[in-house]
């Protein structure tokens, strides 16, 4: 025998609706692998269709040991919905960490003890007095509750509204995005809100023997439905987005459209030196940074964001310039783009770094280049002017002496002039190398032309018997003096070590792929016969921007780079390594410093120097010997 109830059809359709969702997060779990989230959402599923399920049947019965049975079949569903909702909760805002073994001890263990005993319910210690009262014709079934079932069922409206307040707690004060944050809670807290209807004894018409506890359960899933339909509560994006925002050393805030804060992560709270940002005006927040194109006051007082006016009706005002305060001894740079819904601005988004490390290297860079900067004033200045006033009466005396004696019987005059000749050539390789060092801005980079730097180089060249080829050409994104002063440099080496009729080619390299074999000196795969010094960042290179956006091109095309070559002795192998070394030198008369000289050039322009053997077209398989020194910056494009 049976009865019928308006709730059965309630209670029926949360079975399929939970059934539903439970196969929809089996699936998510097969498709997209584990999920802590997506399986406490499937095991709450079960747990809500045990228990509409279990209360359907109870409400039809009209016997008592069948009603009864049913019933006690309910708490297999309705006591592991709550600690099912505190996982999800815990899951949800990125705390599992608190999911320890003793709490899921207690989690599992309450379920697992008070089932049982509900269902055997020795010596009456859960259920007393089970009876059937009519009520406006409708059969229900009461009972009385002894002490332990009554910790049993605060327990479970503990833990449910624990869960409730951990997730729309998250969303009003947490990381946890607002709005799918505070429908998640709304939904938690349903079957909270039923049991204290009950409490209150507010019955729906039919009775007090109707529980509607399970109708309201089933309605906490089909919110949750609609939340993982709108909001994507499944989906990795907005999950791992939450949180990088959590974990990222960056500040991030997020104000609403009247200028209040919604939500903040850890690192913003740390870099302003809050306990609280949520609910707080931008402008109070950070008030010491202040927008540009504000009315003279800080963010929140005149300007577009506090006021609530993230972007003007034309849409613009899209991101503004980033802006820099020192808040507590810190630098913070604070950028700002508006966030939108289509065409409607809803809000801003601010990030906030610190950048007092970057600004400390700026000043150590800058006070290095002041002491380079007097360290070439020095040399050009207060050795330069004492050494020409000394040549200046060196020769002085050396015509006088001539006059007097007829020439320097014992060379000393003659050796006192090359000592200064040569202290000059050092001076003058000093400063070059001070120069060459510095580095380069994308500003100082512009288009060269490889064979015009090469035949203005060659003009300064004091060799008359040697000769020069521009075997081919390209076009380089460089700095047009520097090249000039590496190429000639390179054509001097030439000259000292292959003698005043060495010939000197210079042409384009092609865009080739370094074959396997060899390696360069810091570990790179170069081509054989070769020793290779890497410029770039490492030795003085560009710190952001430079070749990075230029390099060395050939037509507006990727150019492999250029050489320079000659024909005469060669540098040795086991010497390649040292000749770009500053202070390494095989003559005895000679500084060390002109190679030294060109890998300062070559590292400021972001270019790798590789020294190998001649391979060109003018050079022939008879040839013995030869130098060449090859320029690369592999896959940029240049003007």
């Amino acid at each position: 025998m049976s009865q019928y109830h308006p709730i059965l059809f309630f209670l029926q359709l949360g079975v399929l609706v939970s059934l539903g969702l439970a196969g929809y997060c089996a699936y998510r779990l097969r498709r997209h692998g584990r999920s802590l989230v997506v399986l406490s959402v499937g095991l709450l599923a079960v747990s809500i269709a045990i228990y509409n399920g279990a209360a359907a049947m109870k409400t039809a019965s009209l016997a008592l040991p069948g009603k009864l049975w049913w019933y006690k079949l309910e708490f297999l569903g309705s006591l592991a919905l709550p600690s099912v909702a505190v996982t999800l909760a815990l899951a949800y805002v990125g705390q599992e960490r608190w999911l320890t073994r003793p709490v899921l001890a207690v989690l599992v263990g309450i379920p697992a003890v008070a089932v049982p005993l509900i269902i055997a319910n020795p010596g009456s210690v859960m259920i007393t007095e089970p009876t059937l009262v009519e009520t406006g014709g409708f059969w229900a079934l009461e009972h009385g509750h002894p002490p332990l079932f009554v910790m049993v069922a605060a327990w479970g409206e503990g833990a449910t509204l624990l869960a409730a307040l951990v997730v729309g707690g998250s969303g009003l004060f947490g990381n946890a995005r607002r709005a799918p944050a505070l429908i998640l809670g709304a939904a938690l807290g349903l079957p909270y809100g039923a049991l204290m209807l009950k409490t209150l004894q507010v019955y729906p018409p039919g009775g007090e023997g109707i529980n509607i506890v399970p109708a309201f359960a089933s309605g906490m899933l089909v919110i949750v439905a609609l939340a993982i339909a709108r909001y994507r509560l499944f989906d990795l994006l907005p999950v791992g987005r939450s949180k990088a925002f959590g974990v990222m050393d960056d500040g991030y805030m997020l104000a609403d459209a009247t200028g209040t804060i919604v939500d903040a992560n850890e690192a913003a709270r740390t870099l302003l030196g809050e306990e609280r940002l949520t609910a707080r005006a931008v402008g109070e927040a950070i008030s010491e940074l202040r927008w540009p194109g504000a009315t003279g006051g800080p963010v929140g007082t005149g300007d577009p964001v506090g006021a609530g006016n993230l972007v003007g009706a034309d849409g613009q005002e899209e991101a503004a310039d980033p802006v820099t305060a020192t808040v507590e001894g810190r630098t913070l740079q604070m950028r700002s783009s508006s966030v939108r819904d289509g065409r409607k601005a809803v809000g801003r988004v601010f990030m906030l770094r610190d950048i007092t490390p970057l600004r400390e290297r700026e000043q150590a860079l800058k006070e290095e280049n002041e002491r380079l900067d007097r360290f070439a004033s020095v040399l050009s200045h207060d050795l330069r002017n004492p050494l020409n006033v000394a040549q200046g009466r060196l020769q002085l005396a050396k015509e006088q002496l001539t006059k007097e004696v007829g020439s320097d019987p014992e060379g000393h005059v003659t050796s006192a002039e090359r000592a200064l000749r040569r202290m000059n050539e050092i001076i003058e390789d000093m400063l070059l190398l001070t120069w060459s060092e510095q580095e380069l801005s994308p500003g100082d980079l512009g288009p060269v032309d490889l064979e015009a730097a090469a035949r203005a180089a060659w003009d300064h060249v004091d060799a008359p018997k040697a000769t020069l080829e521009v075997e081919s050409s390209t076009r380089l994104r460089g700095h047009e003096g520097r090249l000039q002063r590496l190429l000639e440099n390179l054509f001097r080496n030439a000259i000292e070590h292959g003698g005043k009729a060495v010939s000197v080619t210079v042409g384009a390299l092609p865009d080739v792929q370094s074959p396997p074999g060899e390696q360069s000196l810091l570990g790179g795969q170069l081509p054989s016969k070769g020793t290779s010094s890497s410029g770039g960042l490492s030795s003085g290179g560009l710190s952001s921007g430079g070749l990075s956006s230029g390099g060395l091109s050939s037509g507006g095309l990727s150019s492999g780079g250029f050489f320079v070559e000659d024909d005469g002795p060669g540098i040795p192998v086991e010497r390649r390594e040292k000749v770009l070394e500053g202070g390494y030198s095989s003559r005895e008369k000679g500084t060390g410093l002109g190679l030294s000289i060109v890998q300062g050039i070559a590292a400021a322009h972001g270019w790798s120097t590789l020294i190998t053997e001649p391979v060109s077209e003018s050079s022939t398989e008879s040839q013995a010997g030869g130098a060449r020194f090859e320029f690369r910056s592999d896959g940029m494009q240049g003007g």
